[in-house]
């Protein structure tokens, strides 16, 4: 499953990203659902009134669904990758206070790719060429040279929203950011509390 319609994304087309002040955050991108069956399929409730840990926002996209959680992870939960991606195909982008990160793709659930955006590496995909082809045509990958001792590309989360776009077919959009433009709020608390009591596991 990838993107249709209007050709591959690229990092250009998340260079607005670049003027966001949002230190965490997960953008999960759901390919083919409208907002009401992901809340359906999480088994959540709507509630606008919700507000603080574990608050998602679920809202209309190109292609799909975008859900978004700030200062959170739930969209790479093994629980929550699994469930959204059921007969189709869903993608998470997420990064932490300390700018830890991470993407996770899955497809009927299964995740197939997963890689740290700041440091990626196509090992762990089932299409391990593809996906090093797709990260070089984003420009993820180090480029050594005289003005770049390290290689670190600067725009990793530009180009893994991208990566998102690409896999799903789902355009997250400046919009998204704004809660307006989401309609649906609900807690997702029950995904960190796993019955057994431990971390919930991830992707």
């Amino acid at each position: 499953m990838s993107a249709v319609g209007k050709g591959k994304a690229t990092t250009d087309d998340y260079a607005w990203w670049g003027q966001s002040r949002w230190p965490e955050f997960c953008f999960t991108f759901i390919s083919g659902l409208a907002p009401e069956e992901v809340l359906r399929r999480l088994r959540l409730t709507e509630d606008r009134e919700q507000e603080g840990f574990a608050t998602i926002e679920v809202g209309d996209a190109d292609g799909g669904s975008i859900m978004v959680e700030w200062a959170g992870h739930a969209g790479i939960i093994h629980d929550v990758v699994r469930t959204l991606s059921l007969g189709t195909s869903m993608a998470s982008v997420t990064r932490n206070v300390n700018h830890h990160s991470r993407f996770v793709h899955a497809i009927d659930g299964r995740v197939v790719a997963s890689l740290d955006p700041m440091f990626p590496n196509w090992a762990f995909s089932d299409e391990p060429e593809r996906l090093r082809q797709d990260l070089d045509d984003l420009g993820m990958l180090p480029q050594r040279g005289p003005d770049d001792e390290d290689g670190f590309f600067a725009r990793y989360i530009e180009a893994a929203l991208a990566l998102a776009e690409q896999r799903t077919g789902v355009r997250l959009e400046p919009r998204h950011l704004q809660a307006s433009a989401l309609r649906y709020r609900a807690s997702i608390a029950r995904y960190y509390d796993p019955p057994h009591g431990a971390f919930p596991e991830l992707a």
